[in-house]
Parts: structure tokens; sequence; C-alpha cells
């Protein structure tokens, strides 16, 4: 699916400072929350690169969550509908959701991003816009359970929590074949985030031999010589794997000329642990076929510490 998405598109990145939304707390309960001092919750959201659309814009109107053991979820609506083109929050960059906000202090199950979701199951006002168009997202199921992450966390008593919802645009957006409403092309919104504690996360870099890219003719395909690479990028699997295109990365980089004429990518708000890097190299035989060629075939592994920078170098 997530190649497919790639016949669509051709990937490119924008990059914006953050947008800060407010958000007013409507309830405060749940089964397993302390009854000691509150935790302080700030959250944030970022976007992993996404084949190129020009804006995907999506309307959010509060975020709940979840104590575990049960109980009423604690919730936090916005005083109005908060909308963020995600493409703007890359490379580092993240809207805030929550700052500030006081949360009984406890165990937590999972998180939902509530949407400002229309009768017609699109969200209102919302949408994604390529080559100057502009196309509704469909949410399947999105009036009734928003965007729904299920994994848990702490809030500590007395203490501040800093989190990042990222959306992987790239994994979370289909065109499903045949799928049209007035004969345009539908575009569905199925949720791939994960939740990052800022505290245990960290960031791999690194740059990328012009020789390298050369090494595969697909690798400089479309490539004008500024911008991100059209057919080019770092795939970063999670562990110890051999890359192959059945395999879900868990974020996919841009690599862009620098300021000082290198070819280099980032990739912050990864969480400690181990990981494989690659350059995957994509392209498209005249029969519609399309290849990726990892480089190094085997991949490279890399170890994230948390708060730190680890160099992988092609």
């Amino acid at each position: 699916m997530r190649y497919f998405f790639y016949t669509f598109l051709s990937r490119r990145r924008l990059r914006t400072a953050a947008l800060a939304l407010l958000t007013l707390p409507l309830a405060a309960c749940g089964g397993s929350s302390s009854s000691s001092a509150p935790a302080t919750m700030n959250l944030g959201i970022t976007d992993g690169p996404v084949a190129s659309a020009s804006a995907v814009v999506i309307s959010f109107t509060g975020v709940e969550l979840q104590p575990s053991g049960g109980g009423s979820p604690v919730t936090f609506n916005f005083n109005s509908p908060q909308t963020i083109n995600l493409i703007n929050e890359q490379n580092g960059n993240e809207a805030s959701l929550l700052s500030g906000a006081s949360v009984p202090a406890g165990n937590y199950d999972w998180i939902r991003l509530l949407l400002n979701v229309a009768s017609s199951g699109t969200v209102a006002n919302s949408y994604i816009e390529i080559n100057g168009a502009q196309f509704p997202l469909i949410i399947p199921s999105g009036a009734q359970t928003g965007l729904k992450l299920v994994q848990g966390f702490t809030m500590t008593a007395n203490q501040v929590a800093d989190f990042t919802v990222d959306f992987m645009l790239q994994q979370s957006i289909t065109a499903p074949p045949g799928q049209t409403s007035g004969g345009t092309q539908d575009y569905v919104l199925k949720p791939a985030l994960r939740l990052i504690n800022n505290v245990q996360a960290g960031t791999i870099s690194g740059a990328v031999m012009l020789s390298t890219l050369q090494s595969n003719s697909a690798c400089l395909a479309g490539y004008s010589g500024s911008g991100p690479l059209p057919n080019a990028q770092i795939d970063i699997f999670s562990g110890a794997v051999t890359p192959s295109t059945a395999m879900t990365p868990v974020v996919e980089p841009e690599i862009a000329l620098s300021s000082s004429g290198s070819y280099t990518f980032d990739q912050p708000f990864l969480l400690a642990g181990g990981y494989t890097v690659a350059l995957a190299c994509s392209s498209t035989s005249s029969t519609g076929t399309s290849t990726v060629t990892f480089i190094p075939a085997a991949g490279m592994s890399a170890t994230v510490t948390a708060n730190q920078t680890t160099t992988v170098n092609f």
C-alpha cells in the first residue's frame, strides 16, 4: 500500500514553523488515576515525509486520555476546532496540542485525537492538496473513534511529561483504486501513529555520498538539482532486520542537498533502541511495476540513545 500511494504522488517536503493550539480541559477522571498531586502534560504532533502533497490539513476538536483500569476519559476540548497542515510539522517541527495541561497522575492506556467530523464521514475543513487540487479526507469511523493511539504511558505526580505524536502520514493515507466520490479519487486516512516520550527519544542523522547515489541510477532519477531527491530516501526499521518492501519502516526521512553541498538526512523523535537504516531508491518500469533497491542490501545497524544524535553515513 505504501508504494501504491507513490504512484499517485511524488515525494517532497515543505517546512514551516509549528502552530500552537489552545485547549480547554472539561473532564479529569479515571479508574486508575491517583488522587495525589496532578502531573503536567505537554503534547505535540509531528509528521514524517509524505509523498508530495503540498498540504495535508486536518481539523482537531480535542484530546482524550484513557486511564488504565477503566473510568471516564480525561478530556481536553478545544475552544474551537483547530486546523493544522501536517506537512509543515516536519524536520523536528511540531504543533502543540496540549501545553501545561493538568492531568491526574497514574497509568493510561491510550490517547485519542478528536476530529471535526462531518455527517458524511469526511473531516470538516480537512483535505489533501495535490498539484493544486484539493481532495477531502475520508476517515473510517472517524466520528466515533477519532484517531486513536493505543499505547500505554504513565503520568507521574508533580512531574512534567513531554510527548509527541508522530502522524506518519506516508503510512496513514491511501488512495484506494476505483474508490471515487463524484468521479474524484477518494483519499482515506487511517491512523498510523507513534507516541514518543521526548525524554526517551534521540535522533539519527547522516550524509549520503554522491558516489553512493550514483551507484544506482534510480537514486538520482528526476532530480532537478535542488530540494529533496524524488526517488531516494532513508528507511529506518525497528530492530536488526534485512530491509524489504514487505516491511513497514518506522519512519522515512528525506535526503536533501544541504547549503554546504552535501546530501544529508535528519530524523528526530526516535525512541531509544536498535534500528536498521538503509538508503531506499525506487523506480517504475514502463509497465508500471515499482522496484525498490536498498543500499546496502542488508542495511546498517544503529543504536539510538536518548537526547543524543547517532550518525549513519552512506
